[in-house]
């Protein structure tokens, strides 16, 4: 198994200005710089057992997380967990739409539709929690709305005042 790959370097500067290769594969592009390393810009994954074991490293810890803000709750749902919880639901859209149209050519077909069946589960728990969250909302806002005619605006009594 031969692979055909032609790097070049800029001799001043060290650095490598062109690269050549003739495999597919999946594209990484590395977020992390450090000082006195390699700059890398991208890396191309071309084994497909290693591609399948990293995707699903990467979307297993994502689904967790997903899984562990939803199961958590917190005292203060009331004003910042509508936005917290549909932020959540987004990503979780985002990562199926990701799984659909980018992953799942390196990964096998029980896996992905597995996949997407958790994320679809995920979702729906993320659907009823911003539910329950505008339901008890909206009880609030008629509870307080009731008490408050009967409370804070009561009729002046009328009748004969002597």
């Amino acid at each position: 198994m031969s692979s055909n790959y032609f790097v070049s370097k800029d001799k001043k500067s060290g650095e490598v200005v062109y690269l050549e290769y003739d495999k597919e594969g999946y594209n990484v592009k590395p977020k992390v710089q450090k000082k006195d390393a390699i700059e890398v810009n991208k890396i191309v994954f071309v084994s497909p057992s290693l591609t399948e074991k990293l995707l699903k490293k990467k979307i297993n810890s994502k689904i967790s997380k997903l899984l562990l803000e939803l199961n958590t709750s917190y005292d203060d749902e009331e004003d910042s967990g509508t936005a917290r919880y549909r932020d959540k639901l987004m990503e979780a859209e985002r990562l199926k739409q990701m799984i659909m149209k980018i992953y799942q050519k390196y990964l096998g077909k029980s896996y992905t539709a597995l996949t997407i069946k958790k994320m679809q589960i995920i979702i729906d728990g993320y659907k009823a929690k911003l539910y329950e969250i505008n339901n008890m909302k909206q009880k609030e806002m008629f509870f307080k709305l009731i008490n408050g005619m009967t409370y804070d605006e009561e009729e002046p009594k009328r009748g004969k005042g002597r």
